[in-house]
């Protein structure tokens, strides 16, 4: 491989990474992570979680 093809491949992984971190994200806060169509009644679109109980 050689440099223009490593420095590429490294722009488009990053890109991935971020647009997969978004999309964890998003889906962790519970709302809908970019379903085609689901309407809001995909699983990921319903997700609750209980806040953190600190004492």
């Amino acid at each position: 491989m050689n440099l223009p093809t490593i420095i590429v491949s490294l722009i488009v992984l990053a890109v991935v990474a971020l647009a997969l971190r978004a999309v964890l994200r998003q889906s962790k806060k519970g709302g809908c992570a970019g379903c085609s169509g689901c309407g809001g009644s995909c699983a990921s679109c319903h997700q609750e979680t209980p806040p953190d109980k600190k004492a």
